[in-house]
């Protein structure tokens, strides 16, 4: 009823339970104020809206970590700002997924399709793995708007190992690449947010990087994506060679264009 008013088939239709079983709920919360019937109609009253608006983000909190217990009791959550913390309800049905350490998108190219036939692609590592480079490279050739954040030391292992890539990418117009001086523990392993999908991993506990990432399709989530994006972008530095910092004396800023 959040949503809207609902007639009673409709509600029964939703709820999947007999009309017996439902009519005395109905009642209950017709007595203590919290819908109001018009006719065969129910909608939340102002008591029942305050409510519902109050305990809304406590459940889909509470159901964001029921669904994925461990992955969150294990994860260094202090690499999220506190005010997404407080809305973390919003990766509320995020899938688990589990590619290995050793083998990254290789194992899930279903993943992968969501970022390689995007138009806009916004990309965080603080961890390096060797497929990085072809793959940001890959999105760069196919003309997709990314956004590509590395922590210090993942930049370091790029630049050093794959320079030549580094340097056609940032050839490309549409390629912008930032590097977040804080230390990498202190944001998460992994940010990947296309048109349609967004893919996290965190640390856990002990600072280790385990493979695991939290994908959603929903788009609260995609949303709450951006937000973390951005808050980790603005506090980046543009790359403008392989050879940073010497050479991006203005530390320029990205342009909000995604």
């Amino acid at each position: 009823m959040a949503e809207g008013p609902l007639n009673i088939d409709k509600i029964l239709d939703l709820l999947q339970i007999p009309r017996i079983s439902l009519l005395p709920h109905i009642k209950k919360l017709k007595e203590e104020g919290l819908i109001v019937q018009n006719g065969a109609v129910y909608r939340l009253s102002i008591i029942g809206d305050i409510l519902v608006t109050k305990a809304r983000p406590l459940l889909d909190a509470a159901s964001t970590f029921e669904d994925n217990n461990y992955f969150w009791s294990h994860r260094k959550l202090d690499s999220i700002p506190f005010h997404l913390l407080r809305r973390i309800g919003e990766l509320k049905g995020s899938q688990l997924v589990e590619p290995g350490l050793t083998h990254g998108f290789d194992l899930f190219p279903e993943t992968i399709n969501h970022f390689t036939g995007s138009s806009k692609v916004m990309l965080l590592f603080s961890y390096f793995h060797p497929q990085i480079p072809s793959f940001s490279l890959e999105l760069a050739k196919k003309d997709v708007k990314m956004q590509l954040i590395f922590s210090r030391d993942s930049f370091d292992r790029f630049s050093g190992d794959f320079r030549d890539t580094g340097e056609e990418i940032l050839a490309k117009k549409n390629a912008s690449i930032f590097v977040h001086a804080g230390i990498p523990l202190e944001i998460p392993s992994l940010i990947a947010i296309s048109e349609t999908a967004v893919l996290l991993g965190f640390f856990n506990q002990k600072g280790r990087f385990e493979g695991q990432y939290l994908l959603s399709f929903e788009p609260r989530a995609l949303a709450w994506g951006r937000e973390l994006f951005k808050y980790y972008l603005d506090r980046s530095e543009k790359v403008c060679s392989m050879n940073f910092p010497d050479s991006s004396p203005h530390n320029q800023k990205a342009p909000d264009d995604l």
